[in-house]
């Protein structure tokens, strides 16, 4: 059984697929794709949702197995913007992925993982590693997410 991490931004959606096995939590695809830019031409929100969900639906068809998705959602503190409020329509695509494809979905904060942005980056490469290109705590924030929902489940 595999868990989806996801975490929308303004550019870009980053995910992992995490495994529990009998020797430990896989982090599968650590040094293959874990990051999905959005492509420069698309002009509004409706048709980068519409990208967006084609994206994550894809990941999900080809992971027939994943029995959770895990979303990092924005923490508000400060004031909102327009870059913040879009990914709130990504992470809402993200529940109707899980939706259409009858898979449980949770929505963490860093309250709710253990976690806060200045030590994000270190949990998640002690938990399950670090990938090998584009590290951020966007990709962090994934890791973690999924990891506290796989080393909960069993």
């Amino acid at each position: 059984m595999k868990v989806l991490g996801l975490r929308a931004s303004s550019s870009e959606i980053r995910y992992a697929i995490l495994e529990k096995t009998e020797t430990g939590i896989l982090f599968l695809n650590r040094n293959t794709e874990h990051r999905t830019v959005y492509p420069a031409n698309i002009s509004n929100i409706e048709s980068k949702l519409k990208w967006a969900y084609d994206e994550v639906s894809r990941i999900v068809r080809q992971n027939p197995d994943m029995c959770k998705i895990a979303v990092k959602t924005n923490e508000f503190a400060g004031s909102e913007t327009a870059a913040k409020r879009e990914t709130i329509y990504i992470d809402a695509m993200f529940l109707l992925v899980a939706a259409d494809n009858s898979i449980e979905v949770v929505r963490r904060l860093y309250s709710q993982i253990g976690a806060s942005s200045s030590d994000i980056k270190d949990k998640a490469e002690a938990c399950a590693g670090r990938t090998d290109k584009y590290w951020n705590t966007t990709m962090a924030d994934a890791i973690i997410c999924a990891y506290r929902e796989i080393r909960g489940m069993y």
